[in-house]
């Protein structure tokens, strides 16, 4: 019996086959995962916090708050600081799917957002600090300034004030719309104070108040 005959012969009628050629399957980037990344992303609309929850060379996911839409042209900024343009490819309630516009080095990025990096000069890498314009108070050694916040971070603000603050107080910032937060004066210059919050606000109660132009820009229509 001749096998080779047999099996490419037409006793089975080729039944052996496919009957047409299967599609080419495209695999996904490898990616890794990086929960609490926290970067600012813009557009020509939006100025905000997002949340990457994946990463690749090619692309990510991450939780916003802002609305984009399929097609949008974004940047996204990291701790290092990086910024990294790309195009929005997909949303989802409060995700996006976001293709970089060229290949990034994935395991440079994350090394580099690390808190034991340090950027030239010995910096560490800090929060996304975003700017706004809105009235708020801070309270200390049972005193209450009038301050005006110049920007904000999960992390910390800058303030312009009127009133003579020390650097190390203890102080309270009340912001409208957002928790009260204890803090500790880092640097006092030119009529600005730097706060360092002792502890973090959290993404969504930030993103959510960054979207909101009434309250982050109150100063400015005022």
């Amino acid at each position: 019996m001749n096998l080779s005959s047999s099996a490419a012969g037409g006793d089975h009628n080729g039944d052996w086959l496919p009957s047409r050629a299967a599609p080419l399957m495209t695999p996904r980037s490898p990616r890794t995962i990086a929960l609490l990344l926290i970067a600012r992303i813009t557009s020509d609309r939006y100025d905000a916090l997002c949340c990457v929850r994946n990463l690749s060379s090619g692309g990510l996911k991450a939780d916003v708050r802002a609305r984009f839409v399929v097609g949008e042209r974004i940047r996204i900024e990291f701790r290092n600081g990086d910024v990294i343009a790309g195009e929005v490819r997909w949303t989802d309630r409060r995700s996006i799917g976001v293709q970089f516009d060229a290949a990034i080095d994935v395991e440079r990025l994350l090394s580099q957002s690390s808190t034991s990096w340090r950027r030239p000069g010995g910096q560490v890498p800090r929060a996304p600090r975003l700017p706004t314009s809105c009235p708020a108070e801070l309270k200390t050694n049972g005193r209450i300034h009038r301050v005006s916040v110049v920007d904000l971070s999960q992390g910390g603000a800058k303030l312009a004030v009127t009133a003579p603050v020390e650097k190390d107080e203890l102080v309270t910032l009340v912001v409208p719309g957002l928790p009260p937060q204890k803090g500790v004066v880092r640097w006092v210059q030119d009529g600005k104070v730097g706060v360092a919050f002792l502890e973090s606000i959290a993404f969504a109660t930030l993103a959510e108040w960054l979207v909101d132009p009434a309250t982050r820009y109150s100063a400015a229509d005022s």
